[in-house]
């Protein structure tokens, strides 16, 4: 069975070179699994790692930005979502980071494609994270460069580019709005896995999962 990689990071900035970062979450998904009788679910968001970040090191060791105007935006947003974006003592460095995000991947089934909402922002943003520690090679080993893919372009494709910024309507959309946190890095990559697997479930002629 061949596994994926999805990948998520919220920031405080739009400069992938520069822009210091709130968090990361990653999630590894078979897409065999998602035509099978035991298809991904809203529960799947247990299968969900994240990985909180110290902005602090980041500013002060690495210079790395914080804008203002997407510290406004995230003050706009509601509670439960500015939450994730408060400093807590748990946050990891950078070096940290990317010593437990290794691990990670070393006790994942071996990676075929990988895969992300913006493969110009990203992609981008872990490599600089271990490029920082020197460290780019150990991702590279386990995530190739021409093994990224772009969620956005695959549920753009599918519906022949009709639809806004590749999102499409859930099954049970109700169901969804009430569990869905927008802009919880964990929350938009289980989204993506779900719309796809949407898709691939379509194209096998399948009943679409509610829960």
């Amino acid at each position: 069975m061949k596994h994926d990689f999805i990948i998520d990071f919220e920031t405080f900035g739009k400069d992938a070179q520069k822009c210091a970062v709130i968090d990361c979450s990653v999630m590894v998904f078979s897409w065999d699994k998602m035509v099978s009788a035991d298809p991904y679910t809203l529960a799947d968001i247990s299968k969900t790692k994240r990985f909180k970040l110290s902005v602090v090191d980041q500013v002060k060791n690495y210079g790395w930005e914080i804008d203002k105007s997407t510290v406004a935006w995230w003050e706009s947003l509601g509670p439960e979502v500015r939450r994730n974006i408060k400093p807590l003592p748990t946050d990891l460095t950078v070096a940290d980071f990317t010593k437990q995000f290794h691990d990670f991947l070393i006790d994942s089934p071996k990676i075929s494609k990988w895969w992300s909402r913006s493969n110009t922002f990203d992609p981008i943003i872990l490599g600089r994270l271990f490029q920082s520690q020197d460290k780019l090679l150990h991702m590279e080993e386990y995530l190739k460069y021409w093994a990224v893919r772009d969620t956005r372009t695959y549920i753009d494709a599918k519906f022949d580019f009709k639809q806004k910024n590749g999102f499409i309507p859930f099954a049970d959309e109700q169901r969804w709005e009430q569990m869905f946190k927008a802009h919880d890095s964990s929350w938009d990559i289980l989204a993506d896995v779900l719309r796809m697997q949407a898709i691939r479930r379509a194209e096998e002629d399948l009943e679409q999962v509610t829960t």
